[in-house]
């Protein structure tokens, strides 16, 4: 394997520097790339084009053909592809995005991400940054932020706090105007996280957001909607974790109907009737499958072994785990143990006949004309590696044939996720490409053989970087999704130390209401900030912290600096982040510390961290930090 990658970044390196491939394609102005001589699988299906001619201007195909059809401009840039095969650039229908995956997902041929696990204005400063060449990666497909059912008696509230990535719809006009607003400013697709609420909650929403020609996603696992309520919301859904299907064809539903875990459980009592009948709804709602197997079913495929050695094969490069996180290389080593690791022996058999039952529905639905999309559910995968190890099940434990599986990984995402321009190769696409050196068709771990990525018309440098630079939204050491870090910790210290309203000396000394200056100072906790995004470039701005033991000579640091801070009260806290500080773009770290020494060495003099986000300029700033 590390030899194969090892060919293929020599030979993309030498290319790029022969002839100055390094800028994105906007920038290479309309130059002509060609490949010519290779087996062209355009992803529709059809029968493979030997001796293919495609013509690529600046990041768009411009002609696709055979040498006799096609004529190669006298100015182009040729790439050879004889004896090798052509292909769309893959895309991860669900990639739970981290930065550290970017280089692997290219390395591996994976040109396009759906980030269905939201990530706020973070997951959009991201995407922006690679689309404008900032560092290299997929293209990422954003949702933003969640929507979340009520339950069905309506009891959950929407407690949202500025970062957090899921709200929750309260109503069915709530939910339509969360999607009219996430549409509106920036999100490619909306995804209703889960489907803990009637369906009458999401309708609107879905219908309005389908009417705007915009993708939707429903992590529909229950217990008010489920795929047989989905289908039944819309065309052309995606159905994550295939909807719980397995709850609604079982032969006992009631069993099931609180059930809201993920496969293979579900599937262990399927009714072949009920199955029969759950297909024929599916497919007359042009319903896409997304089983996410290679995490739902880990454990349980016959290629496991060989995942599990892939998964440390992966890490072999010293270059990657200079800059990969360890707890993330943990964690999924930990993810891919044996199912014997997982499930005692009585849910084992169990989940075996599960996830059987689940390969035999989804083989079912496609032989009857319905699409599935392959996924790598990270971090339960390998980067990059994931897709194609979600490919196999396809092939080898649900039965699909090679191009069956080429498809769901290509033009069954693009057209899942209405991204008309990507997956498939033919004039007028965006130029995504994958060229292999062996025949996918003939042995689908060809695919893996990957000789040059081409993506937005761009020959890509397969090789990891030292210095890469994914990490600068990032926060440090965690893949949190939010603003604030330790509202645990926070809220232990606050419980054993916060006494707001004792002025005896067994309580917190000092006159309730007072800023106190204490000879020994509490510890300090941060629980909410007025602001998570500012864009690259703003002045200078007021941020307000609300959270506990605030005293007189408290201050506010960014990025280890100390910055003009005010203290309001004991619980509000005022800092001044300079236009200096927001002249460059990334991830800041915000805590508030208190004087020596300290009440309690034990819990230290200063608080949990928060994060303030700057994006570039050109970052889309869908929230307004309203949302």
């Amino acid at each position: 394997m590390g030899k194969v990658f090892l060919r293929g970044s020599l030979m993309v390196c030498a290319s790029l520097l022969l002839w100055g491939v390094s800028a994105p394609a906007d920038a290479q102005g309309q130059d002509t790339l060609v490949i010519r001589g290779g087996t062209l699988i355009d992803g529709n299906g059809g029968a493979p084009v030997a001796n293919s001619v495609i013509v690529v201007q600046g990041n768009r195909i411009t002609a696709v053909g055979t040498a006799g059809q096609v004529q190669v401009p006298a100015d182009a840039r040729v790439v050879d592809a004889t004896g090798k095969w052509v292909l769309p650039g893959l895309m991860d229908a669900k990639a739970n995005w981290n930065w550290q995956y970017g280089e692997a997902f290219l390395r591996w041929g994976v040109t396009s991400a759906m980030i269905s696990g939201p990530r706020s204005d973070q997951g959009l400063a991201e995407r922006d940054a690679i689309n404008h060449g900032i560092y290299k990666g997929p293209r990422l497909f954003q949702t933003v932020i969640g929507i979340r059912g009520p339950r069905s008696d309506l009891s959950r509230a929407d407690n949202f706090r500025l970062g957090d990535v899921n709200r929750v719809a309260t109503s069915g006009a709530h939910a339509a105007e969360l999607a009219r607003t996430y549409r509106e400013n920036g999100a490619d697709f909306i995804t209703f996280t889960d489907g803990d609420g009637e369906p009458e909650i999401f309708a609107q929403a879905i219908r309005e957001t389908l009417d705007a020609g915009v993708a939707v996603v429903f992590r529909g696992m229950g217990p008010g909607t489920r795929a047989r309520e989905v289908a039944a919301l819309g065309d052309g859904i995606v159905c994550i974790h295939t909807c719980n299907a397995g709850a609604q064809m079982a032969v006992d539903e009631e069993k099931w109907a609180t059930y809201v875990r993920l496969p293979p459980d579900a599937y262990s009592e399927m009714d072949d009737g009920k199955m029969q009948e759950m297909i024929a709804l599916l497919l007359e709602a042009n319903v896409y499958l997304e089983p996410d197997e290679i995490a739902t079913g880990r454990g349980m495929s016959r290629s496991w072994a060989r995942v599990q050695q892939e998964d440390r094969d992966v890490f072999d490069d010293p270059i990657l785990r200079s800059y990969y996180p360890a707890v993330s290389i943990g964690e999924l080593w930990d993810n891919v143990a044996s199912a014997e690791t997982w499930n005692p022996p009585e849910q084992l058999a169990m989940r075996r006949l599960g996830f059987q039952n689940h390969a035999r529905f989804l083989k079912a639905y496609v032989d009857a004309g319905g699409k599935i999309v392959a996924a790598s559910d990270i971090t339960q995968s390998g980067p990059g590696i994931g897709l194609h190890q979600e490919m196999m099940v396809f092939y080898e434990d649900i039965g699909l044939s090679p191009m069956q599986v080429i498809q769901s990984a290509t033009k069954w995402v693009a057209e899942g996720f209405k991204q008309p321009d990507l997956g498939v190769i033919e004039e007028g696409k965006l130029a995504d490409i994958l060229i292999v050196n062996a025949d996918p068709l003939q042995d689908l771990m060809n695919l893996r053989q990957v000789h040059i990525v081409i993506k937005d018309g761009v020959m890509q440098d397969l090789s990891y970087d030292v210095s890469y630079q994914g990490h600068m939204f990032s926060v440090p050491g965690t893949d949190s999704d939010g603003p604030i870090l330790g509202r645990a910790w926070a809220a232990a210290v606050k419980s054993s130390q916060f006494r707001p309203n004792v002025n005896s000396v067994r309580g917190e000394p000092g006159l309730p209401d007072s800023i106190p200056n204490f000879a020994t100072s509490p510890t300090p906790g941060i629980e909410v900030m007025s602001v998570h995004t500012l864009i690259r470039g703003t002045p200078t701005t007021p941020l307000r912290l609300t959270g506990f033991n605030f005293v007189q000579r408290s201050l506010v640091y960014v990025d280890g600096e100390a910055v003009p801070t005010h203290v309001i009260s004991r619980t509000e806290i005022e800092a001044q982040i300079s236009e200096n500080i927001l002249a460059r773009a990334g991830m800041k770290e915000i805590v508030v510390k208190n004087p020596e020494p300290v009440r309690s060495p034990i819990w230290g003099d200063t608080s949990n961290p928060v994060y303030l986000l700057v994006p570039f300029e050109f970052t889309t700033r869908w929230s307004q930090n309203r949302y």
